[in-house]
């Protein structure tokens, strides 16, 4: 039976947490289901910012959370990587905020 060596995630602080999710919410494109792919590629694959069992278990609260899927599992990692306050700003002002600056300008013009 093989056995399962994880590599050590280095935690990331709350302010590279916020710009993290900041960029992803900027220049992320494709749906929740693309940001969610995106967040596992960057934080758990190529950083290795967040183990693996923390991620899965961060997708799981998010599927049976109700709002989006992106910004669910924002929220539950900022929780796991940062406390009780990481949420208020790793969630919905750094991911979804982006988007909604961008939406009206097109209409602007």
């Amino acid at each position: 039976m093989a056995q399962h060596t994880s590599i050590p995630a280095c935690p990331l602080s709350l302010r590279q947490l916020v710009l993290y999710f900041l960029k992803l919410g900027t220049i992320g494109f494709g749906g929740p289901a693309a940001l969610v792919g995106y967040m596992r590629k960057d934080l758990v694959d190529d950083g290795q910012r967040v183990d693996e069992p923390t991620y899965n278990l961060s997708i799981a609260l998010a599927q049976i959370m109700p709002g989006p899927l992106a910004a669910q599992t924002a929220i539950a990692i900022g929780y796991f990587q940062g406390g009780c306050w990481a949420p208020r700003w790793s969630g919905s002002p750094s991911l979804c905020r982006p988007s909604s600056w961008c939406s009206p300008c097109p209409g602007c013009m």
